[in-house]
C-alpha cells in the first residue's frame, strides 16, 4: 500500500489520503495498478486485492489512532464488482473486527470498472458501508462508467473529478466544465476532490475555484506507507503560514 495525500484547496493542510496498491514485479520493478488490476478483474481475483488493500488501510488508521496523525482520513477504492457480492459486507466486518479506529476516518471510493454484477446488491452494500460510519466517496466522475445518475443511486458523501476534466480546462468551455461540476456537486450538499493535479496553472486554477479539496503530483506522488509521516510534517512546516 502507497498512499497520495489530499490537501485543503485553501490551506493547503493534509486532510485525507487515497490507499493506492502497487507490485514490486520481479521484472519489471515497482508497477502501478493499470498494470494488473485488468488482469485481476478478468480471473476473479479483483475482490482479494480490494479486501487487502482494505485490510492494510485498516491497519495504518489504528497506528494512527492515538498520534499526531490522528485527523487524516484514507480513502480504500472498492470495485463495484467486489461490491456487487452478496458477502461483500460480511467480509468487511470480519476485517473491522480485528482493529480499533474511528470508522468515519475510513471512506470507500467506489471507482469506475466493469458493470455491477447486482446493482441492487452493490447499492445495498455501499448503503451499509455508510452504516457502519464510512464516508463514500464517488470516483472518477466526469469519465467512463461514473456516470451523474451515481450521485443519486447511491449515498455519496464527496466526488471525485476526474483528470480527464481538469486537462480539458486550457479551453473557456473545459473550465465552465469543471466550475459546472462542482457547482452541481455543491447543490447536492457534497464537497468535490479534485484529482490529478500537477502543475502550477492547475494547481491556480483549482485553488481558485470553489473546489473543496486537492489531489495530485503538484502537492505529493503515492508514496510508501513508512515514508508518510515524515512527509506529512514536512508538508505542515512548508505551509504552515499559509
Amino acid at each position: 500500500m502507497f498512499l497520495q495525500f489530499v490537501v485543503d484547496s485553501k490551506t493547503k493542510k493534509i486532510v485525507s489520503a487515497e490507499a493506492l496498491s502497487r507490485w514490486d514485479n520481479p521484472e519489471k520493478g515497482l508497477t502501478g495498478p493499470g498494470y494488473y488490476i485488468g488482469h485481476m478483474e478478468k480471473t476473479g481475483l479483483i475482490s482479494k486485492h480490494d479486501f487487502y488493500m482494505f485490510e492494510l488501510a485498516c491497519r495504518q488508521l489504528e497506528k494512527w489512532k492515538d498520534t499526531v496523525y490522528k485527523d487524516i482520513s484514507i480513502s480504500c477504492n472498492f470495485t463495484r464488482i467486489t461490491l456487487s457480492e452478496e458477502d461483500c459486507i460480511d467480509k468487511i466486518k470480519a476485517i473491522l473486527n480485528s482493529y480499533n479506529f474511528d470508522k468515519s476516518k475510513l471512506a470507500i471510493e467506489i471507482t469506475e470498472d466493469a458493470i455491477e454484477k447486482n446493482m441492487e446488491t452493490a447499492i445495498k452494500n455501499v448503503k451499509l458501508c455508510k452504516e457502519l460510519g464510512f464516508k463514500i466517496y464517488l470516483d472518477d466522475l466526469g469519465s467512463g462508467y461514473t456516470a451523474l445518475a451515481n450521485l443519486c443511486d447511491y449515498p455519496i458523501d464527496i466526488v471525485k473529478i476526474d483528470r480527464d476534466i481538469l486537462l480539458k480546462t486550457g479551453t473557456k468551455r473545459g473550465k465552465d466544465l469543471l466550475l459546472g461540476i462542482i457547482a452541481l456537486a455543491h447543490n447536492l450538499d457534497m464537497p468535490v476532490i479534485c484529482e490529478g493535479v500537477e502543475t502550477e496553472e492547475q494547481n491556480t486554477l483549482v485553488s481558485g475555484s470553489d473546489c473543496d479539496y486537492i489531489q495530485g503530483w503538484y502537492y505529493t506522488k503515492a508514496i510508501p506507507t513508512e515514508e508518510c509521516e515524515a512527509f506529512v510534517k514536512e508538508h505542515s512546516s512548508k505551509y504552515a503560514n499559509v
